[in-house]
């Protein structure tokens, strides 16, 4: 049996509110021990969040978005927007045993965070079509912006549903980026 499959670590997380990855690795630790399983090591679990966190399942928040924290270099992780929770059978006997309460985030504070660097990756974008637009434009530089610009399209559908805060402002720039990008194809004849 594969332990805590990315579903089971979203329904880790969501069950509880907020995790370290120290916490994650404790909870699949006993889990593993109950289920008479060999435990993941640190480095595995480690893994497992980084490839969560890069596919938008679970997101990193600082201690001053989870209430009740105090001031830390950790990082916490919630599920994301792309989660689909799987609660596994064992979670409550190992709430208990590790003596976990549930904790809250602050969405209003992860959803400015999140606006702030959506912003801040438009207005890099944004700088490089303006060398890009400078100089002359290599079918190369055209794919870099274009994946570039997914990449902060397809951030911006997957939080834009799930944050409370509406983040559509930032809209527009998004639409101005996509217009810019298809101005350069047409001046080079793509």
């Amino acid at each position: 049996m594969i332990m805590l499959s990315k579903e089971e670590l979203c329904g880790v997380i969501d069950a509880i509110g907020a995790l370290t990855v120290g916490e994650i690795y404790s909870v699949a630790k006993e889990m593993s021990l109950l289920r008479g399983d060999v435990p993941r090591s640190m480095p595995e679990i480690k893994n497992i969040c980084d490839d969560s966190e890069n596919e938008n399942l679970i997101v990193a928040v600082s201690w001053d978005e989870v209430e009740g924290m105090e001031e830390s270099d950790l990082a916490y992780y919630i599920a994301g927007p792309n989660a689909f929770p799987e609660v596994p059978f064992e979670l409550s006997e190992v709430i208990d045993i590790l003596e976990l309460t549930k904790r809250e985030v602050d969405l209003t504070k992860v959803s400015g965070r999140i606006s702030r660097n959506l912003h801040r990756r438009i207005k890099n974008l944004d700088n490089k079509i303006d060398s890009v637009n400078k100089g002359k434009v290599h079918e190369k530089d055209l794919e870099n912006l274009e994946h570039r610009y997914s990449d902060i399209l397809n951030q911006y559908y997957d939080y834009s549903f799930w944050l409370p805060e509406n983040i559509s402002a930032i809209e527009d720039e998004i639409k101005e980026l996509s217009s810019r990008i298809e101005s350069l194809k047409s001046a080079q004849g793509i």
